[in-house]
């Protein structure tokens, strides 16, 4: 596997991982506003939910913190999905 091909993984799964944040953050009550702290926890969760703990896991949850943009105002939760959504590329 050459670099490319491992730098094309990881940034398919960093945005896997944000569609995966995004819809839990759409199936709860959508209303109710997220904070940095439960951005930050909940990218940890779904890191390590699919890769466990390791080096590997700890470049990934950077990288996708990279790509989720932080939390600078009030949002609710269903606005953060729409947010990380579009930071993946997909669909609204």
């Amino acid at each position: 596997m050459n670099d490319t091909t491992t730098e094309q993984t990881a940034a398919a799964d960093a945005r896997d991982i944000l569609l995966t944040v995004a819809d839990q953050l759409a199936d709860g009550p959508h209303y109710r506003t997220i904070t940095e702290a439960e951005r930050l926890a909940l990218i940890l969760d779904a890191v390590t939910a699919r890769h466990g703990y390791g080096v590997p896991a700890l470049n990934l949850d950077r990288e996708v913190r990279l790509l989720a943009p932080t939390i600078a105002w009030e949002l609710s939760r269903g606005e953060y999905a729409l947010i990380l959504r579009r930071a993946a590329g997909g669909a609204q």
